[in-house]
């Protein structure tokens, strides 16, 4: 088990924050940190590259008016810390203090409830995990010529403390399994990947679910390769519950964030209470969700996690704020500051994203099409968030004849704008699918995790392989 990276007592942080305030600081904040990382790599049915270690550090944040300095260091020594003060208060270049608080009693959040914690389990172990799943992915048919599989868990321990009496502490565990599997016709490659995790223990990997997981990575792959490519031009298009809101996460997600809409960069900037959606649609960031990769107690500047209804029925009720963007809009954050880790400030980022379920049983939405796409797996993109437009990679798709699923095919892209499909969407299931990843902003990256419904789209732009007539 880690060893927490806090002091005896909170007097040697109140000893920072007070030196702080005393060199211009109008607002200090010290986020520690100790973060053990485990990571097996397996390819070519080889362990490639196990790797263990432990990173431990602080990062110190100064305000003073609309300036804000920021420095790091891997000693947490109190001298460390009082050194780091002077330094990043020079590059702050205040003049005038603000007025600091004792840091109250420490808040520990409730441990993560986890049957098997993965930092307790041997290599051997996850070892076997890791070799369970790529005979799993191979054994899906000789077609596949390459799989890769990541086996990742770690436990965060981070203490937040600041000026304003905030001094709160929690354990974030993570434990991931990816899969990637390659499937060749001798001159025709496609890949499928899953991936499965959150904040839990090595219950949620027993040996079945892997098995399961990384045989439907292989399948998958094999039945896009021997798909017809997909058709091109408008057409209905049905996003399955199971796509996981990789289109939300990217199409309006990152436009709620605050730091985009205080900066007039996101296409929602300014039209807080206007519809921005169909009346079908609510969308919810949620960091409260046990167990999900994107969950946390508290954000990373000390703030409680909080369950946000940015867009409800339609309307654009809220940003997804942290305490600049917050202070700026006139709000109280939403807890969604967040840092990839001790070296980096915290900036707005999205937790759990996603469309709330609706009405519609997913079966009827199917029923209602006499032809289009049903998108089950998305893949990679662009999104413009000043214009909401897009161009998204699909993965898995099939064919919608007649109200059913008819043949899998390959290629497609989506090709639209954010806004006017939330727009368009005029059917939304009861079902709720989760996906994982890992989201990148302004070169940090943190867990997240999206989820959607199955969604009808009555019209959109479907690229992949033009048709001739007759």
């Amino acid at each position: 088990m880690l060893s927490p990276p806090i002091p005896s007592t909170l007097d040697d942080i109140a000893a920072v924050l007070e030196l702080a305030v005393s060199r211009g600081a109008q607002f200090a904040e010290i986020f520690l940190e100790s973060t053990s990382v485990r990571t097996i790599r397996c390819e070519e049915g080889r362990l490639e590259k196990i790797e263990s270690g432990v990173d431990t550090g602080f990062g110190l944040r100064l305000v003073a008016g609309e300036q804000t300095a920021y420095g790091y260091a891997t000693d947490t020594q109190r001298e460390s810390m009082l050194r780091a003060v002077d330094a990043v208060a020079a590059d702050l270049g205040a003049s005038s203090a603000g007025r600091s608080t004792q840091p109250r009693d420490l808040h520990r959040a409730a441990p993560e409830p986890r049957e098997r914690p993965a930092e307790d389990a041997g290599l051997d172990e996850t070892a076997a995990l890791v070799r369970e799943a790529d005979a799993a992915a191979r054994a899906a048919g000789p077609e596949i010529t390459q799989v890769k599989i990541l086996y990742a868990d770690s436990l965060r321990r981070v203490l937040v403390c600041n000026s304003e009496g905030v001094a709160v502490t929690e354990d974030r565990p993570q434990v991931l399994l990816s899969v990637r599997a390659v499937a060749s016709d001798g001159s025709v490659l496609q890949t499928a990947a899953r991936s499965s995790g959150g904040r839990r223990g090595l219950e949620h990997l027993d040996p079945d679910t892997v098995r399961a997981l990384a045989a439907d990575a292989g399948e998958s792959a094999i039945r896009i390769l021997r798909s017809p490519h997909a058709p091109a031009g408008r057409m209905t298009v049905v996003l399955a519950g199971k796509a996981g809101g990789t289109m939300i996460h990217e199409a309006i997600g990152h436009g709620l964030e605050g730091d985009a809409a205080m900066k007039d960069l996101s296409i929602y900037s300014g039209r807080l209470g206007e519809k921005v959606a169909s009346e079908l649609v609510t969308v919810i960031d949620d960091a409260t969700i046990e167990g999900a990769r994107g969950s946390y107690r508290f954000d990373d500047e000390g703030t409680p996690a909080q369950r946000t209804v940015a867009v409800e029925n339609g309307v654009l009720r809220a940003f997804l704020l942290d305490r600049r963007s917050g202070a700026r809009m006139g709000m109280p954050s939403t807890g969604n500051g967040r840092r990839e880790d001790f070296r980096h400030r915290p900036i707005v980022r999205m937790s759990n994203t996603m469309i709330a379920p609706g009405g519609h049983d997913p079966g009827e939405i199917l029923a209602s099409i006499p032809r289009g796409l049903y998108v089950v797996r998305m893949g990679g993109g662009q999104v413009d968030t000043s214009s909401g437009d897009f161009v998204f990679n699909v993965s898995e798709a099939y064919l919608i004849e007649n109200g059913a699923v008819a043949g899998p095919v390959r290629g497609a892209t989506l090709i639209g704008n954010g806004p006017s499909v939330l727009a368009a969407i005029d059917m939304v299931g009861s079902d709720l699918g989760f996906d994982i990843g890992t989201c990148g902003k302004e070169g940090q990256h943190v867990p997240v995790s999206d989820a959607q419904p199955t969604v009808r789209i009555p019209e959109i732009t479907v690229g992949g392989e033009v048709q001739a007539d007759g």
